[in-house]
């Protein structure tokens, strides 16, 4: 089934012609497996959102990606400028709840309380909205066919976005590579059961 639609042609955003784009752009989701009520929303320049991740794990051996965005490979890329004012912006959403403060400090983080799938749907309206083209056609689709996917072009989002579902099997291997109790997974093995349960619709960016 093709869920691609002929929308109209985008063109770039003037408010950030000036800036130059970056090589490389990524807005990631990471999840702690211990709790699904919490995702951390992030950015990067680096080649890899595995790299900042990775970085990460060395002090919360249970990070984990949830999904991610290349923006440097819309058809207009991204500037640092633009991706500064995305990150303003979710720190502002109020569907976001605010960003969970640092314990020591009181400093916004880049966590939030919020259940990660719903910050993915949030991140892919945003980007949508925000005028984000692939191949030259936006990312918002006008067709009313397209409603139940929240307006999202699937099959051009799919080139910019990667989802991470392992299947429920492999995960418990990974939990046993790490030596940690397997109550440690309970949370997000359940997701991945259900995740995997579901019609070809539920998980429409696998």
């Amino acid at each position: 089934m093709n869920f691609d639609f002929d929308d109209e042609a985008a063109s770039p955003n003037s408010h950030y012609a000036m800036y130059p784009p970056l090589k490389y752009a990524w807005l990631y989701i990471a999840i702690d497996i211990r709790d699904m009520n919490i995702c951390k929303v992030g950015l990067t320049t680096r080649e890899s959102p595995y790299q900042r991740v990775s970085q990460g794990k060395t002090y919360n051996p249970f990070l984990f990606l949830f999904a991610s965005y290349e923006l440097s490979k819309c058809t207009y890329g991204v500037s640092q400028k633009e991706l500064d004012d995305i990150e303003k912006y979710i720190h502002r959403r109020s569907i976001f709840g605010g960003a969970i403060k640092h314990l020591a400090t009181g400093r916004d983080s880049e966590w939030f309380s919020i259940h990660p799938e719903e910050a993915e749907g949030q991140i892919d309206w945003i980007l949508a909205k925000r005028g984000f083209a692939v191949d030259g056609k936006v990312l918002w689709s006008n067709s009313q066919e397209d409603e139940k996917f929240n307006f999202i072009a699937v099959e051009r989002m799919k080139k910019i976005k990667t989802v991470y579902r392992p299947e429920p099997w492999k995960m418990s291997e990974m939990i046993d590579r790490m030596e940690a109790p397997h109550t440690t997974l309970n949370p997000f093995y359940r997701f991945l059961a259900e995740y995997h349960d579901r019609d070809a619709d539920g998980k429409i960016f696998l």
